[in-house]
């Protein structure tokens, strides 16, 4: 089950390290905005902005008259200011937040894996789409991260299942470091240990980086395994 308080808590720490840990997100971010069609948008609407990752490709590749973003850490407002200066910024869970208004985009970025019920939070936001309207999601499969979740033994996510599919692309990435120690900082610095509130002890950190060097490595480096998933609907 997610726990909706230590997400808040860990995404807020990490806001100051975010942008810099954040590979995998800003490549799917890139992505995303290429994915949709090329018109004027007159209302967008993302979900979890965070710092902005998606904010900028939004201002930088779109047209659009009005922006709103939603995130559950109300810090996230000042990046999202600096970048659209008269963005509407509205602090609250996706779960829960009320929307009063309709959008001819819905977008958002490695987020929705943190609901609790993703299907049904992508039901209840397209029913705010404009007529021709689209929605735009990236999130994390089944297998992301298997490699954390199988050794702290926290249970892999089921696949999550939409209705209304336009397109739909899944990928799979690895990414490198010098050792599992870097890993660690990396998941903690973008927020993604959210998944569990386990502390390592010394020896626990050792027998850890053991496990992970004989089992994830490639020559000299370790990985971690990435798996986002692209979708439009309506």
């Amino acid at each position: 089950m997610i726990n909706k308080s230590l997400v808040k808590r860990r995404f807020k720490k990490s806001l100051a390290t975010y942008e810099e840990n954040a590979h995998i997100q800003k490549k799917m971010a890139e992505k995303l905005i290429k994915m949709l069609p090329s018109k004027n948008y007159d209302s967008i609407l993302e979900i979890g902005s965070s710092t902005g990752i998606l904010t900028k490709n939004i201002k930088k590749y779109l047209k659009f008259k009005h922006y709103t973003a939603i995130d559950i850490v109300g810090e996230s407002r000042k990046y999202i200011e600096k970048i659209i200066p008269n963005a509407d910024f509205l602090e609250g869970d996706i779960e829960e937040i009320e929307l009063n208004e309709t959008y001819d985009l819905i977008i958002s970025n490695a987020c929705l894996q943190w609901c609790i019920n993703p299907s049904a939070v992508v039901k209840k936001l397209q029913k705010k789409l404009n007529k021709s309207a689209i929605m735009a999601i990236t999130l994390f499969g089944e297998e992301n991260l298997k490699e954390l979740k199988s050794y702290f033994n926290i249970k892999m996510q089921a696949p999550i299942e939409f209705e209304s599919i336009i397109y739909q692309e899944t990928e799979t990435i690895k990414l490198y470091f010098n050792s599992p120690k870097d890993i660690l900082k990396h998941i903690k610095y973008t927020g993604a240990n959210a998944l569990t509130e386990y502390k390592l002890t010394r020896t626990k950190l050792s027998e850890f980086e053991q496990y992970y060097k004989e089992y994830y490595s490639e020559g000299s480096k370790v990985y971690i395994t990435y798996n986002p998933r692209y979708l439009i609907l309506n």
